[in-house]
Formats: C-alpha cells, structure tokens, sequence
C-alpha cells in the first residue's frame, strides 16, 4: 500500500508542480517503489485524457468584487489613523482576502480533479490491464526503465521507456511476447526511441496471444526481424 503522501506527490509529480529537489526526491524513491511507478503510469494515462476533455476554470467574478469590499471595509475602519499606518492595517488583510479566495478556488478544482481522475481511471481501459516491468538481465541498463500495461482482452498494449541509450547504426530495438503456446517469441514491433531516451506507443503482437508468459526487448538488424535474433536487453515476467 503507497502511503497518502506518496499519492499526493506522484499526483503533483505528474502535474509538473514538484521544484526541482522534490523531483528529485521523488524520482528517487520511483527507482526502489515498483508500485508507485504504476502509479504515476495510470496517472500520467489519465491525466492525457483530462487534458483533452476539462474544462478550462477562470477564478469567480465574484471573488473580486468580494476583495474590493474586505479591502473598503478595512479603509473605513482605519480611517482615524495616519495614511502610513492605515496602509499597514488593511493591505494585509487584502492579500490574505486575495490568497484565501484562492485557496478556495484551488480547493474547489482539487477535489474536482480527484473525482474526475477517480472516474477516468475507472472506465480507462487500461485499469484492467496486466502491468509489466522490464529489466535488464545482466545489469548493463541499470537506468532504462519500461513498463508494459497488457490488454489481453484487446489483444494490445502500452509501453513506456525511459533512460534507454541510442540502439546504435544499423540496429533496432524490437519488443516480444513470449507466449505459453508459441515456441517462438511473437514480435511486437520496432521500438522507436526519441533522442531524450523516452519511447511511449500503443502496441499490437504480429500473431494473437494466448497466455503471455514474459515480455522482452532485444537489440536486432535495423528494420527488425521475424524471428529473434539478438541478445535480450530487458526482461519481464507477466
């Protein structure tokens, strides 16, 4: 079970709103929590969703003309002293008005987002799915990480990379399902990774799946193979 805080900052990590050394912190404790990678994965699935179907929120028209009367109020009753000191009285209690209609506001759209997140990752297809790490299974890659969530209903998958150096000239990256029925591995695909080490696609297998025993991803001639032929990079038993 992830602690709350931990929730709380894999939400705020996949907003972007984490400073630098929170990042930091937090990415670290990603490394050692597979359970909190799959986490931020379903987050960052459903906040790509949000992102295309909410609703932009402009701050209330009435929280400004609430201001303007906390800061006419505090005016008046200042009005026996000095204009120095008058300031002083009622200029703080104008930013607190200001920040306490934000916060409410702020308020407001939290719990909004946690029930339309809580929604989306209810009818999102991929709540279903069986999730998957890789890794590499001589230690070469001990910074690329990836994660498959596999559909077997649907027969297709998503994976996501991080950290995997170039495949080099001449080669490819090819990603296979190792399934109970087949004596082969079956292909999925060409791996395309971007110049940041980052790959994330939909993927579908070339035959259909049966039972998936392990997904793997290996180093092959440029444009793939039919059949594997190159060393097994990563490995992850379904």
């Amino acid at each position: 079970m992830i602690p709350e805080e931990l929730q709380d900052q894999a939400a705020l990590y996949v907003l972007q709103t984490l400073d630098a050394a929170e990042s930091a912190s937090f990415e670290n404790e990603l490394t050692r929590n597979a359970e909190l990678r799959t986490l931020v994965f379903e987050m960052r699935e459903a906040a790509a969703d949000l992102s295309r179907t909410a609703p932009v929120q402009q701050p209330p028209a009435e929280l400004k003309r609430r201001i303007l009367s906390e800061i006419a109020l505090e005016k008046q009753s200042a009005s026996s002293t000095g204009p120095a000191k008058r300031s002083r009285i009622w200029l703080p209690w104008a930013i607190a008005a200001l920040f306490i209609g934000f916060c409410g506001i702020l308020t407001v759209d939290h719990f909004r987002l946690q029930r339309e997140l809580a929604t989306a990752r209810g009818s999102d297809p991929l709540s279903g799915a069986t999730l998957v790490t890789l890794a590499s299974p001589n230690g070469e890659l001990l910074d690329a990480k990836a994660t498959i969530a596999w559909q077997a209903n649907r027969q297709t998958g998503v994976i996501t990379i991080t950290n995997m150096p170039p495949a080099g000239r001449g080669r490819d990256y090819q990603l296979w399902i190792v399934d109970a029925i087949h004596k082969d591995p079956i292909s999925a695909g060409i791996i395309i990774v971007d110049s940041n080490g980052v790959a994330h696609f939909r993927f579908k297998p070339d035959q259909s799946v049966a039972q998936v025993k392990a997904f793997a991803i290996s180093l092959e001639r440029e444009g793939g193979v039919p059949k594997r032929e190159g060393p097994i990079i990563m490995i992850g038993n379904a």
